[in-house]
């Protein structure tokens, strides 16, 4: 099943986690704030969350 995840500060600006459905109803979503976001995406990853690495810049050349 595919899902979304979503890394967002609440109202105390503290770090939570939500994984969301495709149609974006809350699956699941982290217990506790936390104050800094790698320690956010760890508690993810606890729950199956995969930290994909960013992708390279498409470098394009311009021909003249």
């Amino acid at each position: 099943m595919s899902s979304i995840w979503r890394f967002y500060k609440d109202q105390d600006r503290q770090w939570r986690w939500q994984r969301l459905s495709i149609d974006r109803a809350v699956l699941a979503e982290s217990r506790a704030a936390h104050k800094q976001y790698d320690e956010c995406v760890a508690d993810a990853q606890g729950k199956g969350y995969i930290l994909q690495p960013s992708q390279p810049k498409l470098i394009r050349k311009y021909s003249r």
